[in-house]
């Protein structure tokens, strides 16, 4: 026969000896998180999916701090500009030339609204809204941009191919690679979808955030914060609608008789006629009813809770509120930003590349492009640069930018890169053309030199 553990029994055994990872044992003090581990992809129906996606969006129509909060990530992150790499001079600039003629709206978006660079900030909004966005590419060297929403599981096994699998609108092919993508129409009486047309993987560029490595389907890092920026949003709401009630002018009269026919009557107040005297009884005296809202803490709360959804995106509150910290927590602040940033554009950036190089190698079969004799597809070479961030105190950065370059420790090219998004020697050329133009117009350019160390000693030297 076997005893059976007395109520208690388990626990006083775990006071003695341990528990090694406390997390690991079930606690009813604690929301349960389910004892299921699963993927992004299993954890939400396609349901649920587009419910975030329609929070995310409602938050950024009419939600300000949310919006201005995604603009503010888009700003850091989804400005680029292409340089040619190539060892022949004249092509990087016809090359760069055919980029910048290919990025006009016409040319690159098929609705022919969009060019390159709105094209990609557009892109990169979609994908932290939505968690992931499609760009199709069309034989024309345009570029489609499918939604989230639009790609989802076909309805009918007309539209499905024979024996494939889906999983939010993906069709699988081995080890769980995309093979597919299902395209829908939106309906435009409802809410509905239709079923478009199916896009083989080879044809489709997916952006997405991604948060497992099952994962088929990006994930917005918005989500973790949607509850927040809600709640902020609705009690903001509540509390404007309070604050109007207190403004409502009320007044208290005390009355010190007990004697019930000695009150006056005539106590009546209207506001709206301008300055009022009151002439009181003896005895009698009146207060303002007013209301100390909202209270500093109710204040310090909703500013917690956006803290911790602006983290969402990595965002610091000094970003929000200015006056936060001062000049150099500031700078710390958008330094370790900055480093957040290196793996969006990163993702970004890559994309970039990849269609780049579908889109020269259309150009260079159709005689759009012309390649210098010796020189194949292979040897074409570029770089997509992220726009620069300007110096926050120019006379102390030059300063130091300076003594790292000539200790070794940076390149020129770094430290333009990095300010102005430009290579060093497209800033040597421009500065040779302008020094040329000027000799040819016979005016004498000069060239201001000083010590960091003190702005007003400046001297005057000949260029």
């Amino acid at each position: 026969m076997i005893a059976e553990a007395k109520p208690g029994f388990i626990d006083r055994l775990r006071g003695m000896f341990g528990v090694a990872y406390e997390a690991s044992e079930p606690n009813h003090k604690r929301r349960d998180p389910g004892r299921r581990i699963r993927s992004s992809d299993d954890a939400t129906t396609e349901g649920q999916r587009r419910q975030l996606l329609n929070n995310a969006a409602d938050l950024n129509r009419n939600f300000s701090v949310a919006a201005w909060a995604i603009r503010k990530h888009l700003d850091y992150v989804s400005s680029f500009t292409l340089q040619a790499r190539t060892p022949n001079p004249e092509f990087n600039r016809q090359l760069e030339s055919f980029v910048a003629s290919w990025s006009k709206p016409k040319r690159f978006d098929v609705g022919k609204r969009h060019g390159l660079r709105r094209f990609i900030r557009m892109a990169e909004a979609r994908r932290v809204m939505d968690g992931d966005v499609f760009l199709v590419k069309q034989r024309t060297g345009q570029l489609q941009a499918i939604e989230a929403d639009r790609v989802r599981n076909p309805d009918h096994k007309d539209d499905m191919a024979k024996g494939a699998e889906y999983a939010h609108g993906i069709r699988l092919g081995r080890g769980g690679t995309m093979a597919g993508v299902s395209i829908h129409k939106r309906s435009i009486q409802g809410s509905g979808y239709t079923f478009e047309k199916e896009v083989r993987a080879a044809n489709v560029c997916q952006l997405a955030y991604w948060d497992g490595f099952d994962s088929k389907r990006g994930i917005s890092p918005l989500s973790a914060a949607i509850n927040d920026f809600q709640d902020v949003r609705e009690v903001r709401d509540y509390a404007k609608a309070k604050a109007k009630i207190t403004q409502l002018f009320a007044l208290a009269i005390t009355r010190e008789s007990d004697d019930t026919e000695a009150i006056s009557d005539d106590y009546s107040v209207d506001f709206g006629k301008g300055p009022i005297k009151l002439d009181l009884d003896p005895g009698d005296g009146v207060d303002f009813l007013e209301s100390k809202h909202p209270s500093t803490e109710f204040q310090a709360f909703l500013q917690t809770c956006l803290m911790a959804a602006m983290k969402s995106l990595d965002m610091p509150w000094s970003f929000y509120d200015e006056s936060f910290t001062n000049f150099f927590g500031s700078r710390a602040a958008l330094g370790h930003y900055l480093t957040s940033c290196k793996s969006k554009r990163a993702d970004l950036v890559e994309l970039l590349d990849d269609i780049t190089s579908w889109r020269l190698a259309l150009a260079i079969g159709n005689g759009e492009v012309v390649l210098p004799a010796g020189m194949a597809f292979g040897n074409l070479s570029w770089e997509w640069v992220p726009a620069g961030v300007p110096w926050w105190d120019p006379l102390k950065d030059i300063k130091a930018s300076v003594m790292a370059i000539e200790a070794g420790l940076t390149t020129r090219s770094r430290v333009v890169k990095e300010v102005y998004g430009e290579e060093w020697t497209d800033t040597i050329d421009k500065l040779a053309g302008e020094q040329t133009y000027a000799e040819t117009a016979g005016v004498s350019l000069s060239v201001t030199k000083g010590d960091a160390d003190d702005a007003n000693d400046i001297n005057t030297v000949e260029a």
